[in-house]
């Protein structure tokens, strides 16, 4: 049986000292996959320069990887559910993101992900230390006031 391993490339586009492609290495074979998803941000949608920047580094990461980036558009959790049941796929990683709505996309996901029984590895690309492990002397979460909706989260 093939060991085909996903690497989920969202906002770190970087091949070395990548914990999620470093994860997937470690299986057979490594499929490199980019899913633009413009629902799930709802109001966060990316303007035109973002647009812009993500088609350059979209095009330096597939040359990067010799052409072998897989992009997609729309749903991450059916695309991804589409290529578990089409490809001998055992595992899938990526580097978390940090934003509300994208940790709740990113929690349904891996729970349909597990279900099919595929695993599923998150990975801290980008802090020093999880938000959910930094705690004030009390021992409760520190909380931030969201700079759009002003909420604390």
């Amino acid at each position: 049986m093939e060991d085909v391993a996903v690497c989920w490339f969202r906002q770190d586009m970087r091949l070395s000292d990548n914990p999620a492609l470093s994860a997937a290495a470690s299986h057979q074979h490594v499929l490199p996959v980019y899913i633009l998803d413009t629902k799930s941000p709802g109001t966060f949608v990316p303007g035109a320069a973002s647009h812009w920047w993500l088609h350059c580094s979209l095009h330096a990461l597939n040359q990067s990887l010799g052409g072998k980036l897989s992009v997609y558009e729309g749903n991450p959790k059916q695309i991804l559910a589409d290529i578990v049941q089409r490809l001998p796929v055992t595992a899938v990683h990526w580097n978390r993101c940090y934003e509300p709505w994208s940790m709740e996309r990113d929690t349904k996901i891996k729970t349909i992900l597990i279900q099919m029984g595929i695993q599923v590895e998150s990975h801290n690309g980008s802090l020093l230390w999880e938000p959910w492990d930094i705690k004030k002397d009390d021992g409760t979460p520190i909380k931030y006031l969201h700079h759009f909706t002003g909420k604390a989260v």
